[in-house]
């Protein structure tokens, strides 16, 4: 069979004569397809051929020198999925061309297999989509593709006929591990609504109470517990005498200007007395001084325990900020 397909240059058309023969893969075995043209890549084919439906001749050669990496990018282009990196659905049909693609690379098909190849995978796809075939229909439906290959009567084509039935068994196994056997999923990425969730969280954050003195709180200016209990803590308050004290004080100031005999008092009123001159000689600033002393002695204990449980709180605080920090930085 003789196919020819016309050039045209400035003032002059030039027509390039092609002779096919044979069947399968051999009838194309001498068409160098770098050299050739859109258009006379498709002036070859035979009219029911798959062949540049989808890739033309120019964009499949292109995609064959290209990695994968660069494959997906031509293609997502090609087949406009270009939200593939936020979109699950366009994500999971970039996939698939891109994978069907480089597949055929590895299988050494030529650029019309390749082509004609790609088309298959359009097809089965759009069946789902426009058709809704299920997956018995689609099998009748790529059947209906392989008619004609391997044989040389050219009246029943599926428009495969440029590849072997060695090709033919090879891309029957391959779909059949791939595209048919997740059919259903291709149904549900078609035809089923998917339910949008919403993944939040919610955090309860705790501040720090605000300073209620002249200087900040210790975390706030990063310092150690010592040097803020030395410098910057202020003072426990001195505790005020119990007024019981105060009136043991003039009574005893009272005994001092009003001294008894003790041979006028009875045996208990004399023991009486003689406690109370244990306090005759001390004055007044003298006791305040004592119970100073006394105080200190007391309230040093509670000191160390606030400031023990200071320290305690201080780390509870410091555990639950960095708890925060690893949840938002998660």
């Amino acid at each position: 069979m003789a196919s020819t397909s016309t050039k045209r240059g400035k003032g002059k058309t030039s027509q390039i004569s092609i002779q096919i023969t044979g069947k399968g893969s051999e009838a194309y075995k001498d068409v160098d397809w770098k050299t050739l043209s859109d258009d006379e890549a498709k002036a070859i084919e035979k009219g029911k051929s798959l062949a540049w439906n989808v890739l033309s001749n120019t964009q499949t050669l292109a995609l064959q020198d290209l990695s994968v990496e660069d494959v997906e990018s031509k293609l997502a282009d090609i087949m406009k999925l270009n939200n593939s990196e936020i979109d699950l659905g366009e994500a999971i049909l970039l996939d698939y061309y891109v994978t069907g693609f480089w597949w055929a690379k590895e299988q050494g098909f030529t650029t019309q297999q390749t082509s004609g190849f790609f088309s298959i995978l359009h097809l089965l796809l759009e069946n789902i989509k426009d058709k809704q075939l299920s997956l018995s229909d689609n099998l009748c439906e790529f059947r209906k593709l392989l008619v004609g290959i391997g044989t040389e009567d050219g009246s029943q084509s599926g428009g495969l006929d440029f590849f072997d039935l060695d090709h033919a068994k090879t891309i029957t196994d391959f779909l059949k591990t791939t595209f048919f056997q997740h059919h259903r999923m291709y149904e549900f990425l078609f035809h089923s609504e998917r339910t949008e969730e919403i993944v939040g969280t919610e955090l309860l954050v705790e501040v720090l109470p605000p300073a209620t003195m002249p200087y900040p709180p210790p975390l706030d200016e990063g310092i150690r517990e010592e040097v803020y209990l030395k410098h910057i803590a202020p003072a426990p308050p001195t505790p005020t005498p119990e007024p019981q004290v105060q009136e043991d004080v003039e009574e005893t100031q009272e005994t001092e200007k009003t001294p008894r005999v003790e041979e006028d008092l009875a045996p208990e009123e004399a023991d009486a007395g003689k406690q109370e001159d244990v306090l005759a000689g001390v004055s007044a600033d003298e006791v305040k001084a004592m119970f100073d002393v006394v105080s200190k002695e007391l309230f040093a204990g509670l000191q160390s325990e606030i400031s023990d449980k200071l320290v305690e709180r201080e780390g509870e605080i410091i555990g639950r900020i960095n708890k925060i920090h690893r949840v938002m930085e998660s």
